[in-house]
């Protein structure tokens, strides 16, 4: 599995062979880094995991998840944005503690979305919102339906774009054990020319109904981005390793490596939007050359 997120950086290497794609790519890559910003994108993501804590055999699992992520985008007449992001996942060989030791499920996980709405205001984004979880029912469900509030604040500059994105997730009904879980998910992604960016974008998280010395989890992080196209087709690639320093005693996520691949797209929800987007004049204007 390892092998297969190593295969990543090579191909992005590869990524400005594709096609030359004009001086505006950067001011995409910022676009595509930004939550609140109206692009639709179909985002395809690998995710290898291994394990940690102080259940025996505990770092000797590991797992890998397929996730689909569509992001949807409105833009409402006002020019702000409602966004819409679920994401469908199936988790290949997901440990399973029990007091004989661990078994191995591979299953469709639950599916989060969030549902933002987005505006800008003198070079700032800024987003409220609700987040979620649909069960699936299956052996590796949380059997719970969670749903709680979310903002939004991310700052575009001249090299690149930070911000943050804090929500909460609580209990409104199912069978399995209570969640109240708050996450702050911190990003800052600096710009190197040519579609290139690297950054951070982790999501500390903090668990309420868990012992103190269990309530944490904070991952730190790198990703190497870049944005492209190939032929006509406009298209983000993501490589990213995280390390969790703060988790749960017993049995935690320790390290994670991740490739995402994501073709930016018109939303076919949408298909005339009020007003052109700032990101439709980028678009075009990035295409231009390659036509």
């Amino acid at each position: 599995m390892r092998h297969l997120i190593a295969t990543a950086l090579p191909l992005m290497l590869a990524a400005p062979a594709f096609a030359q794609v004009g001086p505006n790519i950067d001011d995409l890559a910022k676009e595509l880094s930004n939550p609140g910003a109206a692009n639709a994108t179909l985002n395809f993501k690998l995710e290898y995991r291994t394990f940690d804590g102080d259940l025996p055999g505990a770092d000797d699992q590991d797992s890998l998840t397929a996730t689909f992520q569509p992001v949807f985008p409105f833009i409402l007449e006002n020019g702000n944005n409602l966004i819409f992001r679920p994401a469908f996942s199936y988790v290949l060989d997901q440990p399973i503690a029990s007091p004989t030791g661990f078994s191995d499920l591979s299953q469709f996980g639950d599916i989060p979305y969030d549902l933002l709405y987005s505006w800008n205001n003198n070079g700032w984004t800024f987003g409220a919102g609700l987040v979620g979880l649909i069960p699936t029912g299956s052996g590796i469900s949380s059997d719970n339906w969670l749903l709680g509030p979310s903002a939004l604040a991310v700052k575009t500059q001249d090299w690149g774009v930070w911000g943050f994105f804090p929500f909460h997730n609580e209990k409104v009904g199912g069978s399995g054990p209570d969640v109240s879980i708050t996450s702050l998910q911190y990003f800052l992604f600096y710009g190197l020319g040519n579609g290139w960016q690297i950054g951070t974008g982790p999501t500390i998280t903090y668990d309420w109904n868990a012992d103190s010395d269990d309530a944490w989890t904070v991952p730190f992080g790198i990703q190497v981005a870049k944005t492209t196209a190939i032929g006509n087709q406009l298209i983000k690639l993501n490589a990213g390793i995280e390390k969790s320093v703060i988790a749960p005693d017993a049995f935690a996520s320790d390290w994670k490596y991740t490739f995402t691949f994501s073709p930016v797209i018109s939303n076919p929800f949408q298909p005339n939007p009020p007003s052109p987007p700032v990101d439709e004049v980028t678009r075009a204007a990035v295409l231009a050359p390659i036509r």
